[in-house]
Parts: structure tokens; sequence; C-alpha cells
């Protein structure tokens, strides 16, 4: 802050000069705070914005190309570019700015740049023209080391390119070449220059300073490897101890990890073994620990994978994430105790696990607690967190819609989801959930999924959408095979849905579409079976492939022209269907249209109808037709309203009636007007149909 001035002091001249000082030093000092603000100046700029002011300032752009999923983008954006020491090494050298390359300019950006990877990062001039090309990210130190090789013309990915393509390059120049085009994550060309180099490189080439980046990048296994292993003190004295040991650590530390993975795990194991006898590093005792880590997951010893669990569990290791993996090597071998015990191991694991890897550690030992449950492992999570957890696992989602008054639900949930071997089977593909369709969540998902019965399994993608769903229940082995189909892109709902939404009429696939809508009691059922009976030929639609549309009076409806083939064809679907089958299949819609009639107390219909169910009953000869006449003369004395004239037809007729207890039950209705005397009457009535 400045003081006002001394009266002698104010004059024009001095104000003048003062003025000109105040904005120097403000200047000065907004100059000091740019630079200390810390952390890579990323510009908010478009491409062309940042190549004008790269080429007003003299400087080189920095563009970092990321995605918002990345895990490297935002470590790189979080952890590294904010440092001050990352500051000071770009914001005087670079223009930088960023795009996301699914969004705004990115798409185009990264067509044009040829992007295959996250995240890339280039050096461009302000021509345009890129100067060197970077690939994933890594520490500050390391990834400034690759920042630089680009900055070096002689050293930068384009200056090689076009050298090597004149053909003149010498040993140096082909290391340089070959350690650019692995920043740029060129694999194949750098395994090809690498191969070049190897070829010209002399024993004594390889042994100096200048050629150990060469050597520093090929594994465990190679030939280079086991030139620094043979010549061991050489390798020490020129690149130093430290660099070389850290070299093998790293390489054999991989190669133990990995060894599971290839033909002859023991064979792998028992070479390290040998070599690390005859190498002094200082860290062989965790190596050796990894060996007899590794050689118990090729063995799979369930046991002792549990004790070096034990082990690192009790000694807050940091070093966990080789354990995780040999306890995922056993999961399916592991008795459910010693699942559980893996599972409460997992607790003292979390509680040492940073920040960062809390989650994921969470949900692997969560795998293991439902894998050690019988039954299904149904999850206490709202519906959004259930979302949120498929997402994060890409795993599917099971939904048991039931209700507390359903009793196929009760058996489901009391009887087969408490088998092993469905909870197995569940648990292992689907994150489990259910929900009361008329409490809480359950109203609201009952929309959302169209859930007409009870129960409706649905299964979801990873995603949210729809999969496929189920409805009704099953025995266990019977059950886990309809949930298979959600497996079958010839059987999910999902995907027959799309291709029938796309078009496809193949006749094949309209019968499975059929069946699959039929099973949900999907009302668009019966339209795609109309589609298929107007393509199908006579000789398909007397096949027993086709003979549940026939069976069904949703999916064949009067007047249909499914219902008219079978009454033209009635004698040929008696051979293959059987005749009791058609003849209940014929007379269902009439004995429905009856019971209602009953149910209404006669309201429903009038007596013309009634009479002509009559006639259509003799008309058919149905091998039931004697019950079914029967009920048309209780239906007409029902509409009659006459008790007493219900009561004597009744008394003639209701024997006559197959299974006529659910007759009984609705014509309990027509006697709530009854006097004393009728209703006893009725109750003698009822008493005699019981015996």
């Amino acid at each position: 802050m400045f003081s006002k001035l001394p009266n002698n002091l104010q004059n024009p001249f001095l104000t003048v000069f003062m003025k000109k000082v105040i904005i120097l030093i403000a200047a000065i000092a907004f100059s000091i705070t740019a630079f200390c603000q810390g952390g890579v100046n990323f510009e908010h700029l478009t491409f062309d914005e940042a190549l004008a002011k790269a080429k007003a300032e003299n400087k080189l752009v920095f563009m970092d190309c990321y995605t918002s999923w990345c895990g490297p983008c935002k470590y790189m954006a979080e952890t590294i570019f904010p440092q001050e020491k990352a500051g000071e090494f770009f914001n005087p050298k670079f223009i930088s700015v960023k795009f996301d390359m699914e969004k705004g300019e990115g798409p185009e950006l990264a067509k044009k740049f040829g992007v295959r990877a996250y995240p890339t990062f280039f050096i461009i001039r302000p021509d345009g023209t890129v100067q060197h090309t970077i690939v994933g990210g890594g520490d500050l130190e390391g990834f400034i080391a690759r920042v630089e090789r680009g900055l070096n013309e002689k050293t930068s990915l384009d200056y090689l390119n076009k050298a090597y393509e004149k053909g003149k390059m010498n040993k140096k120049q082909l290391m340089n070449y070959s350690i650019a085009l692995q920043d740029a994550y060129d694999e194949a060309k750098s395994k090809k220059i690498n191969t070049e180099l190897n070829a010209v490189l002399k024993d004594k080439d390889k042994l100096k300073k200048d050629f150990w980046p060469i050597l520093e990048n090929d594994g465990y296994g190679s030939e280079n490897f086991k030139f620094v292993v043979k010549n061991l003190p050489a390798f020490r004295k020129n690149i130093g101890k430290e660099k070389v040991d850290a070299y093998l650590f790293g390489n054999y530390s991989m190669a133990i990890d990995n060894s599971n993975r290839g033909p002859e795990p023991a064979k792998t194991l028992e070479q390290i073994r040998q070599d690390l006898s005859t190498i002094n590093l200082e860290k062989n005792d965790e190596l050796m620990s990894k060996i007899e880590l590794a050689q118990a997951i090729a063995d799979q010893d369930v046991a002792k994978i549990i004790s070096f669990a034990e082990q690192a569990a009790q000694s807050g290791s940091k070093e966990v994430w080789p354990v995780m993996n040999a306890l995922n090597s056993i999961k399916n071998k592991a008795s459910k105790e010693e699942l559980g015990h893996i599972a409460e191991l997992g607790d003292k694991f979390i509680a040492n696990a940073p920040a960062q890897g809390k989650d994921y550690m969470e949900n692997f030992f969560e795998s293991f607690k439902i894998a050690a449950y019988t039954g299904v492992y149904f999850q206490d999570l709202t519906f959004e967190q259930a979302l949120e957890k498929a997402k994060k696992l890409r795993k599917k989602i099971f939904i048991d819609c039931y209700t507390s008054w359903c009793g196929p639900c009760k058996y489901m949930a009391n009887t087969v989801f408490k088998q092993e071997n469905v909870g197995d089977f569940l648990n292992k593909n689907f994150i489990c959930l259910k929900y009361d369709m008329e409490k809480g969540e359950g109203p609201e998902l009952m929309k959302k999924f169209g859930v007409r019965a009870f129960p409706t399994f649905v299964i979801l993608n990873p995603d949210g959408t729809v999969r496929h769903k189920l409805v009704g229940g099953g025995e266990g082995e019977q059950f886990i095979e309809r949930v298979k189909e959600s497996f079958d892109d010839n059987k999910a709902l999902s995907t027959l849905t799309t291709k029938y939404e796309n078009g496809d009429r193949d006749k094949a696939f309209l019968l499975q579409y059929t069946k699959t809508l039929n099973s949900l009691y999907d009302a668009t059922a019966k339209d795609v079976a109309a589609e298929l009976m107007n393509i199908a030929t006579d000789e398909e639609k007397l096949s027993p492939d086709y003979s549940f549309i026939f069976l069904s009076s949703s999916l064949s409806p009067k007047d249909s022209e499914a219902e008219k083939f079978l009454l033209a064809n009635r004698e040929k679907f008696n051979t293959t269907i059987g005749k009791e089958k058609v003849d209940g299949r014929l007379s269902e819609g009439l004995y429905s249209e009856l019971m209602r009639s009953i149910a209404s107390k006669g309201e429903n219909i009038d007596a013309k109808r009634l009479d002509a169910i009559g006639k259509e009953i003799k008309t058919l000869k149905l091998s039931n037709e004697k019950s079914l006449l029967a009920l048309q003369t209780i239906a007409k004395a029902v509409k009659a309203g006459n008790i007493d004239r219900l009561l004597s037809t009744c008394e003639k007729e209701l024997s006559k009636i197959d299974n006529n207890q659910y007759v009984v039950y609705y014509l309990s209705g027509a006697f709530e007007k009854a006097t004393s005397a009728q209703k006893t009457r009725w109750q003698k009535i009822m008493q005699g149909q019981s015996k």
C-alpha cells in the first residue's frame, strides 16, 4: 500500500512519475505472482490460437490429449502437472493446451494426429508439424526426461524418422530412435529398430554406459537380460550398482508375477531361484518370498496362499496386490469356510489401504464374502447404487420383483434362492437385488420394467438397460437354465427386440420372439404371432414347434387366422398335439366367458349370447361338451335372477361340471339376497359337491 504524499511533494511532475512507478511495480508484482502460481499453465485456447501464440512468443506447443474416463490422464492432471517443478519446466518453453478427445475440437484433433491411446502428448511446432510424441504418463522426473528428448531436435521423433528414411544412422542414433519410438508407443517399429541395433552392437558396445538404455528396455528372458546377468560386475561398475540392481529386481519381480501365465511356471521359477543364488541383490529375500507365493499359485495350494494373506494382513504390508492376485486364483477351489476367512482378512487389508485403492479392495473382498454365502446373496442397495456398482464392476444385475402376498415369490425366496447351486450361479454372474413392488422404490421400478405378474425377474446390462426378463419361478437347475437364456443373443429379450425393430422377419426368429414375449405375458406377443402366421407354411404351422401358438387363446384369439387354421385342421392337430389339449384350447374361451357371466351375476352378457354359446359348444363337439353345457345352463339361471330356479338348476347340473369348486366359489355371490331357507338349501348343494 502507498500512503498519501506529503504536501511538498505534490506537484504535477512527481505525480506523473509516481504513477509510472506504481504501474511498474504492479506489473512486476503480477509477473512474480504468475510465475509463483506453480504447475503447468494450460491455457484455454483453440488449437489455431495456440499455434499463433507459440509463433508470437517463439515457443513450442505442448498438447495434452485426454479423455474424462482415462485413469492415467487424471493422474497426470491432478498429481503431476500441478507440481511447481512441472510449471518451472513447461511454462517458459511451451504454450500448453489440453483437449478432451471426445468433446469440442477433440475428435477432429484425434483424427488429425492419429491418437490411439490415452493420455497422448504432442510437442508441436508453430507451423503445426509434430516434433515429438509421448504416449502414457509417469512420475514427473521421468516424464520431463521424455519431454527433453523431444525438445532436443536430434533426439526428437520427427528428426529421427527422417534420418532413418535417408538410411544413414549410426549406433547411437539407432538407440535414440528406438527410445523415441518407445516414447510414442510404436512397439512394432521399436522392435524392428532394436533388432537392427542388436545386430550391429558388439559386446563391448553393450557394456558402455551410452548403450544402457537399449538394454534397460529388454526384459527378463531376452538375450540382453541374460548378457547383463552374465556380465553383472562390469555393468555395476560402468552403469552403477543401484541402477543395474533396480533393473534386475524389477524384471525378476515381473517375471515371477507373470510366471503362471506361461507354459512352464515351475521351470521359470526354478531358473530365477538359480539366478538369485548367484546374484547378491539387497532385496533377494523379497524375491524369494514372491517365488514361494507364485509356486503356491501354480500348485493351487489354498492353505499356503491363505497363510501368505494372513501374514500380509498381520504385518500391514503395502505389497498386497500379489497376494490379492494369489487369492483370486484360488477363488473357485477354496471351500465356503475358507472363502469366509479370506473375506474376514479383507477387513484388515481395507483398513490399511490407501484412499486411491480402497474402493477396488472393498469390492474385491466383498466378492469373497458373496462367494462364501450359501444361497443367493441379495445386496441391500438402492437401484441407483446398484447401477453405479454394476458400471464399476462391469457386471449384470439380477432383480427379483416380488410382492409380500405372492405364493410363488415366497417359494422362490424360502426354497429355491436358498439352494447352494442357485446361489453360486447367480452370485458369480450378477449383482443380485430384490424389491417389493408395492413398497419403496418398487412401484416406480414395476412401471419402469413393465412388470405385470409376480414373480418377475429382470436382468440388466451393466449400463442399466434391460437384457432379459423372466416371469414365474421354477426349481433350482431348471431356473438356472432359464436365467442362462440371458447370455444367449438368440434368446435374450433385448437382442430379440432390437432385431425385430431393425426389421428382422425370419420365421425362426419370429417364432423365438413370440415364445419369449408370450412367456412374459407381453400383449405384443399376439401381433408378432399374427405376422408369423402370415408367412409360415401349413406344414410349419402343424409342426410341434408352432403348437404353443394354437394352444394359447391370447396368441390365437377368437376369429383370428390362427384359430381359423386350428379349426380347419382340427383332426391333424388332434394327432400331433392330442385331442384333449385341442378340445381344452377350443373350450377355453367359452369357459372363461361363462365364468365371467356367473361372476357378474349375468350383468356383462345378454341372453342371446348365452344361447349362442350353447350352440357353439354343440357345433364344436368337444370332449367336455357335457361339462360346458351344464355350465351354460347354470349361467342362464344366474342371468334370470330367480334364486329357486338357480338352486334347482345347480342340484341338477353342478355335478356334471369338471373341477366345479371354482364355479361354486363364483356362484356364492348370486345368493347374497337369498332367504335363510334358500341359503340352507345352497349349503346342502355345496356339501354334496364336496363328497
